[in-house]
């Protein structure tokens, strides 16, 4: 099927996140849901007794991500495993009414030393893993088309 001719469904975005090895490991068969991604700015009011609309400036933004899981061994163990203090590689790819392919949308970001995504933990509820990350360092994540690494 060729690549974005249409709307799309959950069922087909895929999870990927780096190991406590450094490798890109697919968790898609694991995940419920991949929470709301994109980049949130804050925004500083800085309106004017003269001005006519509020104004405001953009700030940096935010990107958290929260995905959930059923209780399961697999990501317990691949959860458990992540220092807190690495930044990891986290990619979301979205296919267009099938398996994801190179040319359709993408968000995440490649780690390195010092920018990546930080895991800050995962709580377990009735039966759901909720893990959280948040990202790391001077690079910002991004919308693309091309596979993180």
């Amino acid at each position: 099927m060729t690549a974005q001719t249409g709307r799309t469904q959950e069922k087909y975005t895929q999870f990927w996140l780096d190991n406590s090895s450094g490798t890109l490991t697919n968790l898609s068969a694991y995940a419920n849901s991949v929470g709301a991604v994109g980049l949130n700015h804050e925004t500083v009011d800085v309106t004017a007794f003269s001005d006519g609309v509020k104004n405001f400036l953009a700030g940096h933004p935010t990107a958290p991500i929260v995905v959930t899981f059923p209780m399961d061994t697999v990501v317990i163990t691949h959860l458990s495993a992540l220092n807190p203090n690495t930044p990891l590689s986290l990619g979301i790819y979205y296919g267009i009414r099938h398996a994801w392919e190179s040319g359709e949308p993408t968000f995440g970001l490649t780690s390195s030393a010092t920018s990546g995504y930080i895991f800050l933990g995962f709580t377990v509820s009735g039966g759901v893993i909720t893990a959280n990350f948040d990202v790391f360092g001077p690079t910002a994540p991004a919308w693309g088309t091309s596979a993180v690494t």
